[in-house]
């Protein structure tokens, strides 16, 4: 399903399809130069996506669902990750993937907890990696990096590779998500893997350039009382894509319910690619503590539902 096709949820006809556009061989080429790098030293092997411009991944050809790793191989260090694959899953019938960074605090196994992202996205194969720690926290990258070459998204390149060789995977369906420092690194790695990522969806992040790629989608949310990551750097994220995309300057309310409760205006409502604004004031806590950093619990559904939208 193409970017200026109508909008409609993966399934099993997709397994007729034909040679994509420019678009979609990037990402088989791409897969192709890891596996070669990476089956040097990975835990993987050498079954890596064919080098065909389709939209359904190699891994469409198995008839088994395999227990996915825990971690993976990267510069001489383990990168551990969780997978949730979805109990809807079945060899042959293609699933989006979501990949979900967690921020500089939380380790993967907490924000599995509160994105609610397996509830969310029931039917969607999502990939929880983790950050190496740095000090008292975690961090995406190494002091020095270029923004368009981030430590990390290696990882994400590699994890896209082994899923997609392993699992059905609608290769138009390559989501990111993150928050704060999560979010940030979410933002710049859609940035700059326009070619392969459908689209992000972030809360509280920055960006770390905003010379962006297009055509990936882009859900951007933020508290206008974050003390710990400015709205202005939320603002920068959205200014980002809307140019990457070329999409009209002035957004229109968002008419959507799942997008509309968190005060979301769309950028481009009749692109393929849209970026979607969302100020919010969801600022308490589970506990009940007033706290605009959080991630707010209607995070889930605007997601599910922004994804769910995209052609």
């Amino acid at each position: 399903m193409g970017r200026n096709s109508p909008s409609g949820r993966p399934g099993a006809d997709k397994l007729k399809s034909v040679p994509r556009t420019s678009r979609r061989i990037a990402l088989p080429l791409l897969i192709l130069v890891l596996a070669f790098a990476s089956a040097q030293d990975g835990p993987f092997g050498n079954t890596w996506p064919s080098s065909e411009a389709a939209v359904l991944s190699s891994g469409c050809s198995s008839a088994s669902t395999p227990q996915p790793p825990s971690s993976l191989l990267l510069d001489g260090r383990e990168r551990p990750f969780i997978t949730r694959i979805p109990a809807s899953y079945r060899p042959g019938e293609p699933h989006d993937l979501v990949v979900a960074f967690h921020g500089r605090t939380n380790p993967n196994s907490q924000v599995q907890g509160y994105y609610d992202l397996d509830e969310g996205l029931p039917d969607a194969l999502i990939v929880y990696p983790s950050a190496l720690r740095f000090q008292s926290g975690f961090r995406w990258s190494d002091p020095g990096d270029p923004a368009d070459a981030l430590r990390d998204y290696e990882l994400f390149d590699r994890l896209v590779s082994h899923f997609a060789a392993h699992y059905c995977l609608d290769l138009d369906r390559i989501f990111v998500v993150g928050h704060s420092l999560g979010a940030s690194f979410a933002n710049s790695l859609a940035c700059f893997r326009g070619e392969v990522i459908r689209a992000v969806a972030s809360v509280a992040g920055g960006i770390a350039a905003t010379d962006c790629d297009g055509g990936t989608a882009a859900l951007v949310m933020h508290h206008r009382e974050d003390a710990l990551v400015p709205i202005s750097l939320g603002l920068r994220v959205v200014a980002a894509f809307v140019t990457a995309n070329d999409l009209p300057p002035d957004p229109v309310p968002e008419s959507r319910p799942e997008l509309a409760a968190l005060g979301c205006v769309r950028y481009g409502p009749d692109s393929a690619n849209p970026v979607i604004w969302c100020e919010h004031d969801f600022a308490t806590t589970r506990g009940g503590r007033y706290y605009p950093h959080d991630w707010p619990e209607a995070a889930d559904e605007a997601i599910a539902r922004f994804f769910g939208d995209l052609p």
